[in-house]
């Protein structure tokens, strides 16, 4: 019942690229041959449409998911390959650091202002208990491109899908377009994303390799519902007070929340939950495995106020109008 990956569109003030609308920048990205290239010929296509800076940023990004594999041979025998901007767009294949490498030489074509971050993140395999600094632990590469002023972060590579693991027990990718890691706000992208460099977190408080591991890793989506504020839990770790936030699954597209964000709830205190979205058929609360309250349906969506004397687990669970459930957060009460 625990969600696998579902699409979000980014419409909060956190992320740059709300209310913006791409179809016309995709389609054109889309529409380039698939045939073998240069950096060169790819960047003079890309010149050729009249764009914003985000809009450049965007027409890469949107190539790169896809005409860009994943590099699983290369992952799970630790031979990476030519990884070089050029080696990637003759392959077109990728890990990580071959993904930012393409995305920065293109950039630079296009005349953004763009860098290469690497640093550590919570992604497949992440595991921070392995390390004892920053450096050995890190794991990831990804880019930050300065747009109208302000650095945001576009990470290409978990933005053209994800990883999961097979029955050999090696990465096997799922190509599938994501739009949340396109122009994400950096107090965003640290609950997942912890760059070697500090200045390289573009935030005016930094946060610790220690601190890092601390933090509850969360994507783009738990801001984007509405569910989060990235300024309230940044402002919590400052205070050093501990984030216990309910075990959390990304939410879909379209989807506004507004829930508790304390994982542990107390018996007999009223507890409100909305859920808004158009793709869904219903909601539930399931109740330890086993009891299925439906939540209350409203002319936006669905709500439920829960007051219980029981303890137990509770799972926010949503079904799509095909019937498919998956969980979107999970609270305990004592």
């Amino acid at each position: 019942m625990k969600i696998i990956l579902l699409y979000i569109i980014i419409f909060l003030p956190y992320l740059f690229n709300a209310q913006v609308d791409f179809t016309s920048i995709d389609a054109y990205a889309k529409a380039y041959p698939k045939k073998n290239t240069s950096i060169d010929e790819l960047a003079n296509y890309f010149l050729m449409k009249e764009a914003s800076d985000l809009e450049k940023a965007r027409m890469i990004y949107v190539w790169l998911a896809e005409n860009i594999n994943y590099d699983d041979h290369g992952y799970n025998s630790k031979q990476f390959g030519d990884n070089s901007a050029e080696g990637v767009l003759n392959t077109k294949i990728a890990v990580c650091a071959g993904f930012a490498n393409l995305y920065q030489a293109l950039g630079e074509k296009l005349g953004l202002k763009i860098i290469t971050v690497t640093g550590l993140a919570k992604g497949y395999s992440y595991d921070g208990d392995l390390y004892d600094n920053l450096e050995d632990a890190a794991n990831h590469a990804w880019n930050a491109i300065k747009i109208e002023g302000i650095w945001t972060i576009f990470d290409a590579t978990w933005g053209q899908g994800f990883g999961t693991t097979n029955t050999k027990g090696k990465l096997e990718s799922k190509k599938v377009f994501k739009n949340y890691w396109f122009n994400v706000d950096p107090k965003i992208s640290i609950f997942s994303h912890l760059p070697l460099e500090n200045e390289q977190q573009f935030l005016a408080s930094t946060i610790s390799f220690e601190t890092f591991l601390q933090m509850p890793a969360i994507d783009p989506t738990g801001f984007s519902s509405g569910w989060l504020n990235a300024d309230e839990l940044l402002l919590k770790i400052k205070e050093k007070k501990i984030l216990d936030i309910p075990k959390y699954y990304s939410l879909s597209e379209n989807i506004l929340v507004k829930a508790p964000t304390e994982r542990l709830l107390k018996k007999g205190k009223p507890n409100v939950f909305t859920v808004e979205s158009a793709e869904y058929k219903n909601v539930f609360f399931v109740v330890d495995d086993e009891d299925w309250i439906p939540f209350n349906t409203t002319s936006t969506g669905w709500n439920y106020t829960l007051n219980t004397k029981n303890s137990g687990i509770f799972e926010v669970v949503v079904q799509l109008l095909d019937g498919t459930s998956f969980t979107l957060l999970e609270y305990e009460i004592e």
